[in-house]
């Protein structure tokens, strides 16, 4: 009958069986009480700490690794990773998403080196060895 009134807006069945109980048993608040148990979010600033000095120690931990060591769950290590330290996987390892400008320099100083001795030697390029062909 109340959906017929008031659609799909109304409070369900057993919502209005439970608030006839609190009125029978004396209180006058609809709204829920506050309750101990797990924390709404595991994304705090300690969380957050500790998933940082983890990977520091240890790049290779995979998210269910560091989700079992500190018992929060898998999407809570992933938004900290990804959200908080702005890190990514990258070929099975965390790097940081954005490099700081420090590491920006230090590229543009290095590349500026490779264009100059490219221009003094052409066969330059040829002469550089790289320890991998894979790419990430």
């Amino acid at each position: 009958m109340l959906v017929k009134v008031y659609g799909v807006e109304a409070v369900s069945k057993k919502c209005v069986f439970e608030w006839f109980k609190r009125f029978r048993d004396g209180k006058e608040d609809v709204e829920d009480e506050p309750h101990s148990g797990r924390p709404p979010t595991s994304t705090t600033p300690d969380n957050i700490e500790r998933v940082r000095r983890m990977l520091a120690d240890d790049r290779r931990l995979s998210l269910r690794m560091i989700a079992e060591e500190l018992k929060i769950s898998l999407d809570s290590v992933s938004n900290i990773i990804h959200e908080n330290l702005q890190k990514r996987k990258i070929c099975a390892r965390c790097v940081l998403h954005k490099l700081s400008d420090e590491q920006k320099q230090h590229r543009k100083e290095t590349s500026g080196d490779f264009i100059d001795a490219c221009d003094r030697n052409p066969q330059f390029l040829e002469t550089i060895l790289t320890g991998d062909e894979s790419w990430c």
